[in-house]
């Protein structure tokens, strides 16, 4: 064998060779990468479960104590007004007693009010007995009463269900926008729009503030326990939706919240 054709040899065995190692080095790096991917995904299902697993606890806190207000406190307070027009027809005239214990009623009457929207704030009934767009409803209502904003709500939607996870955390979602608003945005009218079709549900909540409404979300999310911007995503994320922030002429904030594939296990089969 002539050495040209032992150089040829030699120098195709090491191409070969070369080739092998690059793929086996390419090969190794893929598994590397897919083992980091998978820890990754590990990691980010961790922290989804744990995030679940906070704000079924804060809500199940939330519930216990909306229900001991309006079983024990309400209760109390209802008791309360019953007995003082029970007193009206005792007292003497002229003296400014009758005056006085009207002034009392509608204090209590004020204070049912207030505990009313803290109870509902905490655990919305309405959520539970009958869905997402009522007990948004329902909330607006409670705001008008505060006489703090105007609250508009509109829906058009074909009655279809959303998915109680799904629906607890939009509701917590508008209502962490409209304490925004109410806090920062110096709005004087606020309307929410609630849409559904078959695959995807919409609100959006309007304000014509002064514009703060995104930046006071950014600001908030740095103190502890404030929901914040960067909770709203969470809750979202959690659920498969997100929102655009857009600004509105020619004054205020567009949220819009979208959610795809909201309904019910049960209202799809």
């Amino acid at each position: 064998m002539q050495i040209i054709d032992i150089i040829v040899i030699g120098t195709t065995v090491m191409l070969i060779l070369g080739v092998i190692v690059i793929l086996l080095v390419m090969l190794q790096q893929k598994q590397v990468i897919q083992y980091k991917l998978a820890i990754r995904d590990k990691d980010l299902q961790l922290q989804r479960e744990r995030l679940i697993a906070v704000l079924q606890g804060q809500e199940q806190e939330r519930k216990r104590i909306a229900e001991d207000l309006h079983d024990e406190v309400g209760a109390q307070l209802s008791v309360l007004k019953l007995n003082l027009g029970g007193l009206q027809p005792l007292l003497k005239t002229g003296n400014g007693e009758t005056e006085r214990l009207k002034e009392t009623k509608d204090f209590t009457d004020t204070i049912i009010q207030q505990l009313r929207f803290i109870s509902q704030s905490l655990h919305p009934q309405a959520l539970d007995n009958l869905g997402l767009a009522h007990a948004l409803d329902s909330f607006c209502n409670l705001m008008n009463k505060n006489k703090q904003v105007k609250v508009s709500f509109h829906k058009t939607t074909n009655g279809q269900t959303v998915d109680r996870e799904k629906a607890l955390n939009v509701y917590r979602v508008v209502q962490e926008l409209l304490n925004n608003i109410l806090k920062h945005a110096e709005a004087q009218e606020v309307t929410i729009t609630y849409q559904t079709s078959p695959s995807l549900l919409t609100i959006t909540v309007e304000d014509d503030g002064n514009g703060q409404l995104l930046p006071s979300l950014e600001a908030s999310r740095k103190k502890t326990g404030s929901l914040g911007l960067k909770n709203i995503g969470s809750r979202l994320n959690i659920i498969g939706g997100n929102i655009n922030f857009t600004a509105r002429t020619p004054q205020g904030t567009t949220a819009t919240i979208s959610v795809e594939n909201y309904q019910s296990p049960t209202h799809n089969s």
